[in-house]
């Protein structure tokens, strides 16, 4: 047995050619992309000042004043997704519902020289700017009805950007 064994050693080292060498592993750097984050800024919010009972009060998305506006900012000419969660109806402090509403235009997304009208119940696809910034502005309307509490009413209004890159 120590024969065989010896000869099949024997075989499986002459069957080796005499170029072969040992594998190398080589090592490279990976490429990894760090993309800058984004940040969102409310730098001003909807509102809608004194309302009377049973008259509805709109905001233009272009009110200067008025309107909501936010700031994203990240890498230039980056494309972004913009979502917004928007509330149905506003709370007093007593707990009184004012109801609110979205139309199909009242959202605006600005960057450089260009403006995109948006319905802010929808997602809107678009770049920031040379600057890496992007203005998103919201406008709306409340429906108080008759009669309607005195207060003042409040609603948080969420917004989530997503890097879809340059």
């Amino acid at each position: 047995m120590r024969r065989k064994l010896a000869i099949a050693m024997l075989t499986a080292s002459m069957l080796a050619p005499v170029w072969a060498s040992p594998l190398q592993a080589q090592r490279r750097p990976l490429p990894v992309l760090v993309v800058p984050p984004l940040t969102a800024l409310a730098l001003n919010d909807l509102t809608f000042s004194s309302v009377l009972p049973g008259i509805q009060s709109t905001v233009s998305v272009h009110d200067a004043y008025h309107a909501g506006l936010f700031e994203i900012q990240g890498p230039a000419s980056a494309s972004v997704r913009v979502e917004l969660v928007l509330p149905a109806a506003l709370i007093s402090d007593e707990g009184a519902l004012l109801p609110i509403s979205f139309g199909h235009a009242d959202g605006s997304a600005e960057y450089g020289s260009h403006t995109v009208p948006f319905d802010p119940h929808a997602p809107v696809i678009a770049a920031l700017g040379s600057d890496g910034r992007l203005f998103i502005r919201l406008g709306g309307t409340v429906l108080p009805g008759r009669p309607q509490a005195g207060g003042t009413y409040r609603a948080t209004i969420s917004i989530t950007v997503y890097n879809l890159g340059s």
